[in-house]
């Protein structure tokens, strides 16, 4: 851990599985945090989740005594902002299946949201984001609106994250239903797209050649890194261990057990 600490300048940091498992954080993750503001590094934090909103997520690290300004939290909900800002999404008649706050924090963005199930048809774009209150409702509405011609975002593809109790159903496994009703093209706004680690690094102020990410999965975390031009790092705390990364064809630069300096 002390090499990439000495080697980089920027840190591109997992949440889930890595600085904490059911939201309550991982041995050594507060040290490492703090070690990196104490060496001056720059540092984000890059989660798939959007059961929160960035702002939320802030305050939630805050209270656990990780040090998080607003800003430094991105998730795909931070991504589709920045995509309809910058005008690769138009601003106009989107569905939000996701969390009552998700959608809210959307709505304060200026978000243009139909808030009607009723309103399908209208649907030009819809976003979907997996969450403990996701009901079939849910579900089958998506799947009409795609079916009448609206564009399927998904905050991720990731099809389980991991909590103390194993890995569970995540976004992913939602689109996967989606999709047996109606097979259409899905937008990942997550791990790992090229938009999402683009937003990351404009927030760092890095260069790649300076920049590590630090993950648990492989896919979107180190597959994402090395598509991007990234060096990364595997941290065997949450949904990977070391028996499945010799039959995956991206491998990490780095693997630690743990994020104990």
């Amino acid at each position: 851990m002390k090499k990439i600490l000495e080697k980089y300048k920027g840190f591109i940091i997992d949440l889930d599985g890595v600085v904490y498992l059911d939201k309550k954080p991982l041995p050594y993750s507060k040290r490492f945090i703090s070690k990196l503001l104490k060496l001056n590094k720059d540092y984000v934090f890059l989660t798939n989740d959007s059961s929160l909103s960035p702002d939320e997520y802030s305050r939630l690290l805050s209270s656990e005594n990780i040090k998080c300004k607003k800003d430094q939290v991105i998730n795909p909900i931070n991504n589709f902002i920045n995509l309809i800002k910058i005008g690769k999404i138009e601003n106009k008649n989107i569905m939000v299946f996701s969390s009552t706050k998700l959608k809210n924090y959307l709505i304060k963005s200026n978000i243009n949201i139909l808030e009607k199930y009723e309103d399908y048809k209208k649907a030009e774009s819809i976003i979907v984001s997996g969450n403990i209150n996701f009901s079939y409702k849910d579900l089958m509405y998506a799947s009409l609106c795609v079916q009448n011609g609206a564009k399927l975002f998904a905050t991720s593809t990731d099809n389980s994250y991991p909590t103390k109790m194993g890995n569970v159903p995540a976004t992913g496994s939602i689109i996967a239903a989606i999709l047996k009703t109606y097979n259409t093209k899905v937008i990942n706004l997550g791990k790992p797209s090229k938009s999402i680690f683009s937003l990351a690094l404009k927030k760092l102020g890095t260069n790649k050649s300076e920049t590590i990410t630090l993950g648990d999965n492989l896919v979107t975390d180190i597959q994402g890194a090395k598509r991007n031009g990234l060096d990364s790092a595997l941290i065997l705390t949450g949904k990977t261990n070391k028996r499945v990364i010799k039959n995956f064809i991206f491998k990490p630069n780095y693997i630690y057990k743990n994020l104990k300096i």
